[in-house]
């Protein structure tokens, strides 16, 4: 091994052990049973650090259950403070929908609620994310944010003391205001300057030459790539504009109606952001941000609005130009499979019924959501599996409630947490699974001395075989 390859794994040990102390010390003295510190593994998503600290057997499982997982950027809460640096508190992650939080039926079964997230910083970069839970649904407080980061800041002061560690390094709570966009190169073209220019009249009232120039702009549009040349004339036609300012909200959850979901925005130049509150007292945080090219809809909050007590809406983050687009009858079926392809999350709201029943619901054909599927990674739709593992939890759910003693509901207990990964791993987006068979865990529990388990993960769930379109059950 080179002398270059010693020193950067004896900085990577270092800063693991750094990262240990500071989730034993927060979690200790801050009265939470649970933490976690996630890495970035290049630019493509977080790991799991080898750092972590559990003080009873719940808190064990959940951190062995999420070895499975990686969390790209903006993605559940791990991905979104990495990519934002910025903090985040919900006072109760077991109850949030998995676009929220990735692990919330994990952390429901091993009793895990609040949780508080905060990023490790060198400078403006993001080195780690920190993530402390709690037994109890707590609140966002923000002297209690502040008195989490001061202990953390002060333990990572005292580990450096008797470290080569870099002493710059700080966990800080993050500006929401700050917002990164890079220049637009569409929203510069000529092109979108004439269709612009085009987009200014009134739609009854287009000549031929900027119904032309409207056109051609589309050519150059994701949105516009797959549809016919009727289609996209039609689409053309009644397109309109919309300048967005900094703060602007665009739309609510509250507003998704059948007509407004045939709405469309494709941003041109600036960046809308997906906002949303988990709780009526607690913060608002961007779940998902619509840069340069993207397209978004009122129908995109339904994904996480699953309770009354969550409230979602989308605001432009910086001065926006957008093109507005209504999609006629005829063409909803065909925007759904061709100009759109679903998101996986959306898709997956319909796991739980069959792929002829979740066409239908879709108001699309079997060929259709077929190509969609493959173009996720899913080979086999899930119905069958996922109704065999949720009877499965149901069973397992009864025993516990029925346990004479705290060992055999604990046993109990962790069998109900493979089972549900097992189901995470049939529902969720492939490229968030760890492809391995088995994960080594480390976890110390009670302060004691780490222990390394072997744990079985099912692979290829989900997986394997060609997709059948006959699963009518």
């Amino acid at each position: 091994m080179s002398a270059t390859s010693l020193s950067m794994s004896n900085m990577e040990a270092e800063l693991r052990s750094v990262l240990q102390a500071v989730l034993m010390g927060v979690c200790t003295r801050c009265d939470f049973v649970h933490g976690e510190a996630l890495r970035p593994s290049g630019n493509a998503c977080l790991v799991q650090s080898g750092a972590s600290y559990c003080s009873c057997t719940g808190a064990a499982d959940f951190h062995r259950a999420s070895l499975n997982f990686y969390f790209p950027p903006n993605v559940s809460v791990a991905g979104r403070v990495w990519k934002s640096g910025c903090t985040e508190w919900h006072e109760d992650v077991s109850v949030l929908p998995t676009t929220a939080f990735l692990r919330s039926e994990l952390a429901a079964q091993t009793e895990l609620k609040a949780a508080f997230a905060v990023p490790l910083c060198k400078d403006s970069r993001v080195l780690a994310v920190c993530i402390f839970y709690s037994r109890y649904p707590l609140p966002a407080n923000p002297q209690m944010e502040n008195t989490c980061i001061a202990i953390a800041n002060e333990v990572l002061i005292t580990t450096f003391a008797r470290s080569h560690m870099d002493s710059s390094l700080r966990f800080v709570p993050g500006d929401p205001a700050a917002v990164e966009v890079a220049p637009s190169k569409t929203g510069a073209s000529k092109a979108w300057q004439r269709c612009q220019a085009a987009l200014e009249v009134g739609a009854d009232d287009r000549s031929e030459e900027q119904m032309e120039q409207i056109t051609k702009f589309s050519k150059g549009i994701h949105f516009f790539k797959y549809i016919t040349t009727t289609q996209r004339l039609d689409l053309c036609k009644n397109m309109q504009q919309r300048h967005l300012k900094k703060n602007q909200v665009v739309m609510h959850g509250s507003d998704s109606n059948e007509a407004i979901d045939n709405i469309w925005y494709v941003v041109i130049q600036g960046r809308v952001d997906m906002c949303v509150k988990t709780h009526a007292e607690g913060s608002t945080y961007r779940m998902c941000s619509f840069k340069e090219g993207d397209t978004f809809a009122a129908s995109y909050m339904k994904m996480f609005q699953t309770s009354p007590s969550i409230v979602a809406h989308i605001e432009a983050a910086t001065d926006t130009n957008c093109i507005v687009i209504t999609i006629p009858e005829q063409y909803k079926s065909e925007f759904k499979t061709n100009t759109r392809p679903l998101w996986y999350e959306e898709l997956a709201q319909y796991f739980h019924i069959s792929i002829n029943d979740a066409a239908t619901e879709l108001g699309m054909c079997m060929s259709a959501i077929k190509k969609i599927c493959r173009r996720h990674g899913i080979s086999r739709w899930p119905h069958r599996k996922l109704a065999s593992v949720n009877k499965t939890v149901a069973m397992l759910q009864s025993k516990i409630n029925t346990a004479e003693d705290d060992a055999s509901r604990s046993a109990l207990r962790s069998e109900a947490v493979n089972v549900l990964t097992m189901k995470l791993r049939l529902t969720i987006n492939p490229s968030y699974l760890v492809r391995d068979e088995s994960v080594l865990l480390q976890p110390t529990i009670n302060a004691g001395p780490a222990q390394i388990m072997h744990t079985q993960v099912p692979g290829g769930m989900g997986g394997g075989g060609d997709m059948h379109g006959g699963d009518n059950s």
